[in-house]
């Protein structure tokens, strides 16, 4: 038994930290509007040694399992902290918003080949986890008025094993 609970302080005590995600949401009933702000991003994992990371947020938006929508942000050079402060805003009808997911994915920018993936988080219908959940329904419950929370990013393994919605997106 004491074994046991040692293995899992090892395996908890080597998780990689791959960083955390500051969004603020809001619902506009009246317009079925969904608005999302990609505030800033803190201690992202860095993808390249030689001069930090470039990175970016891809939002996507899925009714039920199926992909409706994908933006993104700018790409932030050489910056594991970066400030976005951008905002984006998705038509979603409010008998769809329970059926609604939202994926955040932060990529390092690779010029070289394809993005780096760097972490992910899920909110709405199909969240990865109870902070998610909790900021999905704060959100749904304050009509009209942001709501703002800081998501630690997972892994996709992790992110595809709990929320269907993370197997629908890229």
């Amino acid at each position: 038994m004491i074994f046991f609970f040692f293995f899992l302080f090892l395996v908890k005590s080597n998780e990689v930290e791959l960083g955390e995600l500051l969004l603020s949401l809001n619902y506009l009933p009246s317009a079925g509007r969904l608005n999302v702000d990609i505030i800033r991003a803190k201690q992202l994992l860095q993808t390249d040694m030689s001069q930090g990371s470039d990175p970016f947020v891809k939002i996507q938006l899925v009714h039920g399992l199926k992909l409706a929508k994908t933006k993104k942000t700018s790409c932030m050079k050489g910056t594991i902290d970066p400030f976005y402060n951008e905002s984006f805003s998705f038509k979603v009808p409010q008998e769809e918003l329970e059926s609604a997911s939202l994926v955040f994915t932060v990529y390092g920018h690779n010029m070289k080949s394809s993005n780096d993936f760097i972490g992910r988080i899920v909110i709405g219908q199909y969240s990865t986890g109870s902070p998610e959940s909790n900021h999905w329904r704060r959100m749904l419950n304050s009509h009209r008025t942001a709501v703002e929370q800081w998501h630690s990013l997972r892994s996709r393994a992790e992110c595809d094993r709990v929320s269907p919605a993370s197997l629908e997106v890229t």
